[in-house]
């Protein structure tokens, strides 16, 4: 079953479920690109493991005993020694929290703006503290009007020490997620990727409506109450989608 909400699903934010979506969109955004990017370049998952610790209260709630995998896409260049071209990052729950998962994002991060390499980071949860671009994109996003529940970083590394040298994406939970540019190297056609889509065909292939998701429930974390009806609303049209026909 389809999702029912026109964009980001509040639902897939919480712990439990997080990482397995981040994991399942890692591999539909390398799945997409490799349908798309011009030969030399290729897409690729990496990994780097995280200790998966949320919470504010003390003491933190430990997602898994064992560490999380942390999932990017790497876009590589075959021609010049499988060079890194641009990288892709999606922020998880404890990225966006104080510790030793925030400082491995943060210090990948910084060696990726230092470098020759793009970046492009995706932060789908609303929680937790931002992080995407680091304190000065930070500070620029906070002053957004309306305030963005989901933010959408390119860097593209020639623009690097430009006024304007991330272009963003805001988004707010009632639209649909963007397609965004893929930049390559400087002066080649940058390639689309469709975020809404790629979304989409994560849920499709994964187990959320089959039952890993609890819809009953409130979303985690919660909403504002002014958006009460709206939820009930996306969540209505769900189970409409889900009668089956007389």
């Amino acid at each position: 079953m389809p999702s029912r909400f026109p964009g980001m699903d509040p639902y897939l934010e919480a712990p439990d479920i997080w990482p397995d979506f981040h994991h399942a969109v890692a591999l539909e955004i390398s799945a997409q690109l490799n349908r798309t990017l011009p030969l030399p370049y290729y897409a690729r998952l990496g990994m780097r493991p995280e200790i998966g610790v949320i919470g504010d209260e003390e003491p933190r709630r430990i997602v898994s005993d064992e560490p999380l995998r942390h999932h990017f896409v790497e876009i590589r260049d075959a021609s010049r020694g499988h060079a890194l071209v641009t990288l892709i990052e999606i922020a998880s729950p404890s990225n966006k929290r104080p510790g030793p998962d925030r400082h491995a994002y943060e210090t990948k991060q910084q060696e990726i703006l230092q470098s020759d390499t793009s970046l492009i980071e995706l932060d789908l949860l609303r929680g937790g503290q931002p992080l995407i671009g680091g304190p000065a994109l930070v500070e620029a996003a906070s002053r957004l009007e309306p305030r963005p529940d989901y933010l959408v970083a390119v860097n593209r590394a020639w623009q690097r020490g430009a006024e304007l040298e991330f272009e963003l994406f805001p988004v707010r939970l009632e639209e649909p997620l963007p397609c965004i540019p893929v930049p390559l190297r400087k002066g080649e056609r940058e390639v689309p990727l469709d975020l809404q889509y790629t979304l989409l065909q994560a849920y499709d292939r994964g187990p959320y409506a089959r039952g890993a998701v609890d819809y009953g429930a409130a979303p985690d974390p919660p909403l504002g109450p002014e958006r009460a009806d709206w939820l009930t609303g996306c969540l209505d049209r769900r189970r409409k989608g889900s009668a089956t026909p007389a």
